[in-house]
Formats: structure tokens, sequence, C-alpha cells
């Protein structure tokens, strides 16, 4: 199938190319899509549910078997795709359970998942690979369509394969939530655009870019940008051409309007449209009042000005920050001789407007939020092979920058979540510059659950950053300062006389982003964990440290006091 769609890149082939030099490039993007999905399997099989993905898969679930939006305080979109599978699997939906009928989505999704006939395993993992399966196979054909065309088919290779080490596309898209489906249909509408402002095809690309702008708008808040931003490029574009200039395309531009509200309004099944404005407006509000947010040390709620150029740097592959640097440079050079300024307002125009939103925003809690800018880096960086393939000997440069990201990216393993690059020591030390969603979004509760079968499932003090239900993993614990957003109190009465005392502490509260002390947990940074789960859960032994069980008993009775209280 995939070999198939790939042969629309035909229509945009290089003058001269022919089909001998396209065949091997082929392979070469088969290649990626399948080591980029298989990164996806590995790590969809090896993670815990993340934070958020209870709350999607309940809500998308609910608006699909119900026709409820009463949980729709996002757009439904991206939530309704992700828990399709779900209506293949029969999942009971509980619709006439207390927390559904009273609209309490948190502890309504914890009851979906994990007291429901299906397996919550099946479920979510049914999920995960529909997203993964459906989405990436799209990325990579409007990647490769798009590089091809503006620099030939080394440069659609290097971009293919760029997304497939970008460890920060792979983790995003293995994951039920809402961020693949908007980032690829971010991406997709202005591929559409760049070709119906080209000239090169009919009004039914504009309306093939309004529909996918619509189920933008349905899918995530922040695809708002998309609307205003492509259609000021489109007038930029159109202000750019030789004289004498034609019409304006008032046409085409009331087309991709037309059908992008329509697309919207579908989704809302028409009637529930007034939903999509409330929602929008109460999430600038929330945007607006800011949330903690942690950058190296440093903490806010009104915003770090750093944090996502920050967070592109150390989360991106070296060799594909270079690569990216290197088609940067060819292209603008390029663009002076040969006149090409529109070409390049479709490739910077999205990337640089959607980072110059995100700047402005006071919410910074993961590389996530900037996922839609991605591909247009991985064009660079394709771009940027492009520049070195025509130069000679510049074989040997790009095989030591492939060798490099593949060693990068594979000794992260399954952890794609968790990855960081060289420049700040790896994923080891990538607790000290981010949290939350960066590194830390509970995904690695079933590699502890592991680790402790290891050592005969002692009872462990937990201080989980995460909604997982850690006795569905087979887990003794006992909470401390985990997630108040469901009710998990502990399965265990407390460690049994000599045995060991362990504490669990995740990243994000080890570093105390989200309490008002946030060094309550900072007397264990002196303290070597016992062992490191995935990169994001500290494993601790306290047993032969009588000050570290002193202040852990005061911090647990403190906690029940204030729970009393």
């Amino acid at each position: 199938m995939y070999y198939n769609l790939l042969k629309i890149m035909d229509r945009e082939s290089r003058p001269g190319s022919t089909g001998t030099s396209r065949q091997p490039g082929r392979w070469i993007i088969l290649a990626a899509l399948a080591a980029g999905l298989g990164l996806g399997l590995w790590s969809i099989a090896d993670n815990a549910p993340t934070f958020d993905e209870p709350v999607h898969l309940a809500s998308g679930y609910a608006t699909l078997c119900a026709g409820s939006y009463r949980f729709a305080a996002l757009p439904p979109f991206s939530e309704m795709w992700a828990a399709l599978p779900l209506l293949a699997l029969r999942v009971k939906g509980f619709h006439t359970h207390p927390d559904f009928v009273n609209g309490r989505l948190l502890h309504y999704a914890d009851f979906l998942l994990y007291h429901n006939p299906v397996p919550a395993e099946r479920m979510l993992g049914a999920a995960r690979a529909f997203v993964l399966l459906t989405m990436l196979p799209v990325l990579v054909l409007v990647l490769v369509s798009w590089t091809r065309r503006l620099a030939g088919m080394a440069a659609a290779c290097g971009a293919a394969v760029a997304l497939a080490l970008c460890p920060v596309v792979i983790s995003n898209f293995s994951l039920a939530t809402v961020d693949a489906v908007p980032t690829v249909l971010w991406f997709t509408t202005f591929w559409l655009l760049s070709r119906a402002a080209a000239g090169a095809v009919t009004l039914g690309w504009a309306a093939t870019a309004g529909c996918c702008a619509g189920l933008a708008l349905a899918s995530k808040f922040n695809m708002i940008l998309l609307p205003p931003l492509g259609l000021a490029l489109l007038t930029w574009d159109w202000a750019l051409r030789p004289s004498p200039r034609p019409k304006v395309p008032w046409m085409g531009a009331a087309v991709f309007c037309g059908c992008a509200a329509a697309a919207l309004a579908i989704v809302y099944r028409w009637t529930h449209l007034p939903l999509y404005w409330e929602g929008l407006r109460e999430t600038m509000t929330q945007l607006e009042g800011g949330r903690a947010s942690f950058l190296w040390g440093r903490y806010s709620t009104t915003g770090l000005w750093p944090y996502f150029p920050v967070t592109l740097l150390v989360k991106t592959p070296i060799p594909i920050l270079i690569l990216a640097s290197v088609g940067t440079v060819w292209w603008l050079r390029k663009v002076g001789r040969k006149g090409r300024r529109r070409e390049s307002l479709w490739i910077f125009g999205p990337f640089l407007g959607y980072l110059a939103a995100a700047l402005a925003c006071r919410t910074q809690i993961g590389v996530r939020h900037i996922l839609p800018v991605m591909p247009f880096l991985l064009m660079l960086a394709g771009l940027g092979v492009s520049a070195l393939w025509s130069r000679p000997r510049s074989g040997l440069a790009l095989l030591l920058l492939g060798v490099w990201a593949v060693v990068s990216v594979g000794r992260v393993g399954p952890h794609q979540l968790a990855y960081f690059n060289e420049l700040v020591g790896g994923p080891d030390q990538g607790y000290r510059i981010l949290a939350d969603s960066s590194l830390d979004w509970g995904q690695d509760l079933k590699g502890l659950a592991r680790v402790l079968r290891e050592m005969g499932n002692p009872t462990v003090f937990l201080s989980y950053f995460g909604t997982a239900d850690p006795a569905a993993y087979g887990m003794r614990y006992i909470p401390v300062l985990c997630s108040p957003h469901v009710d998990r109190p502990g399965n265990a009465p407390g460690p049994k006389a000599r045995e060991r005392v362990l504490l669990a502490v995740s990243a994000t509260n080890l570093q105390g982003v989200y309490f008002t002390d946030h060094d309550l947990l900072g007397w264990l940074k002196t303290r070597q964990p016992l062992k490191v789960v995935g990169y994001s859960i500290f494993l601790y032994d306290l047993t032969e440290d009588q000050e570290g069980q002193e202040r852990l008993a005061r911090l647990v009775a403190r906690l029940r006091q204030d729970a009393q209280g």
C-alpha cells in the first residue's frame, strides 16, 4: 500500500530525473518508514498510560458512541480518531455510570480504562497503534513529496530518514493524545496551499486544503493559527509574483475558508459548534494565566522565553540540527540566485509563525506543544542532505552524521519520549533540563513494576507523576505526593519488618515542578538512586539511610494530616 502511495511523488519529480535513479530512493524511503514504525511500536509496547491518554480516549469514545460532547473541553477530532479502534474492540462505555452522567471526566476515564471487560493494555495499545499506523505514513508521504519537489530525491530520502530518527515525532505519534493528528493536518494544509499558490493545481486542491484546515481546527485549539497564517502567506505569495500580477484568487480563498468552516462544523455535528468557541475562549483564558514550567533549574508560571528554543535544541538529534542548518544556508543562497522567494514563504512561514506564537505563550510544559514545527525542520534537514550530496567527497560526512544519529537514538531504545541529545549529556541528564511531557509523563510505571518484580515485589513508597494505576501492574505501594486528579489510596500498609525501604520518585516530582515548595524532595538529589527506570523514575533504597527514612516519615505524616484536615 505504501509503495503505491509513494508513486504519487512521480507527479512532482524533477525535470530530467529517470525512473532508474528514483527506484533506490523509494526503497530508502520505505525502509525509513518501516524503521520509524518499528521504533514507535517498540515504544507502545513498553510504555504505561501517559498522563493525558485515559482522558483523551474516554472523551473520544464518549463522542463516538454516545454522541455526547459533554467532555469536549478540547476539539474532539483527534480524540475521536484515537478512539476509533475501541469500537472494533467493543469496549463497554459505561454511559450510565455516575461519573459519566455527572461529567466527571477524570474519574470516568479511570473507570473506563481499568474496570472494562477489555484489558487496559489492549485498549490503549490498539489506540496508539492506530494513531501511529495512520498518521506517520501520511506525514512521510507529504514530507517526501514536498521535499523532493524542492530539491530532488536525495533531499526526500534525507528528510524521510531524519523523520525516522526524530524521537520527538516518533514518541508523540506513538501515543493516543491530541498532538499527532493536528501536526499532520497542519503540515499537509500548508503543502496543499503551496501547490495551489504555485498555480499547478485546481480549486480542488484549495478545497482539500480547507478540509484539512477544518479538521486541524477540530483537533486542537492551537490550530486556530492556521487559517489566518495560511491566508497571510497566500496574500504574500501573490504580492511577490512578477508584474503583471494575476487577479486576486478570491474564489480559491473563499473555497478554502468555506471548506474549513464546513469540516469544523461537521465534526461538531453542526448543532454543537458553539462548544468550539466556548472552549477556545476558556483555553485562551487558561493560557493567559500560565502554568508551572521548569527549565534547567528555573521555575516559572508566566513563561520563560528560552523554553521552546532550548527544548528544540536539546530534544532534537544533533545530526538533524546540523543538516537543517546546512539546508537553511544552502536554500537561502539558492533563493538569492534563482529568485525562489515565494517557495521560501511556505518553508519558513509556518515554521517561524508557529514558533513565534509558542514563544508568546505562558504555558510551557513540553516539546509536544511545538510538534507542528518539526516537519519543517526535517524538510530543512533533507535540503541539507541534498546540499552535501551535490558536493564531491561529501558521502563520508553524510555517513558519519547518519551513524551518529542511529547510535544516539538507538541507545535510548523504547524510551523515545525521554530522548536528549549529547549537548546536555544525553537522556541520563534530561531531568536536570526539562520535566513533564518532555521527559516524564508517567510512561515508565510499567518499567518500575518490572524492576520491583525482579526484587520480589516489595512495598514501595511512590511519588508518581501520572494517572496510571500502579495496582494494575501488580505493585504494592504507598502513595506519596501522587497526582490529585485520580483516587490512588495505595494498597499496602507499609514495609514489613526487615523489608527494604524503597522510594520511587518521578523526575517531575523530584524537581518539585508542581509543588509550592520546589525543594520538597530536594534532599534526594544528594543520594545515589538504586536504579533510574526509563530515565524518568528514580528508585531509592533508604534501608540504611536513617536520615532519609526520617525525612520520608515526616513527609508521609504531614500528608496524612493534611488529608484528614
